[in-house]
């Protein structure tokens, strides 16, 4: 019955256009909470999902990761299993989020002053410029850049959504080449 659960998840997920990466996750939290219960999937509890998500806690489980859980085991409880169970727990602080390390101006010149290949240091150029992360520069296609304008289009980044980026003029002379 657990692998019908599983499956049920994935359909429904896809059905609603979840991420690959969100199905994946909470398919993942579902399989380890399946895995410490050894019970009938159709007689799971509130209690049963308190008790696990007090056991993730008190290993030390971060706020955050408890709150996957939760949501994971809620949504398998309403939609696998078609229990209205209301799970009462209150969402775990997260822990304050730690503000990125900026580089210094003379840390970025020696970083770029390292790289020897220039395809590798365009793009690294373009990423740091731009705000872009690697996957986002990964997907990027020759359609996306409006050099002419100076901007450069991100699509299905983030959430699936499209977003727009500023082309430092430094280096648009560069992608043109390259494109």
């Amino acid at each position: 019955m657990g692998v019908d659960v599983l499956e049920k998840m994935r359909k429904e997920m896809l059905r609603r256009r979840y991420s690959p990466k969100t199905i994946k996750t909470y398919r993942e939290c579902v399989k380890r909470f399946l895995k410490s219960n050894h019970k009938d999937v159709r007689k799971y509890s509130k209690k049963d999902i308190r008790e696990f998500l007090e056991q993730k806690a008190a290993k030390g489980a971060s706020g955050s990761t408890i709150n996957v859980y939760l949501q994971a085991l809620k949504f398998m409880m309403e939609y696998a299993l078609n229990k209205k169970v209301w799970v009462d727990i209150r969402y775990s602080k997260n822990d304050k989020q730690k503000l990125p390390a900026v580089l210094s101006k003379e840390e970025i010149i020696r970083l770029l002053d390292v790289i020897k290949n220039p395809k590798h240091l365009l793009m690294i150029k373009l990423m740091y410029s731009a705000g872009l992360r690697v996957s986002e520069l990964l997907n990027l296609r020759v359609r996306d850049l409006e050099l002419s304008k100076g901007f450069g289009w991100v699509r299905k980044g983030k959430c699936r959504k499209d977003r727009l980026f500023v082309v430092a003029e430094c280096i648009n002379d560069e992608l043109r080449n390259w494109v």
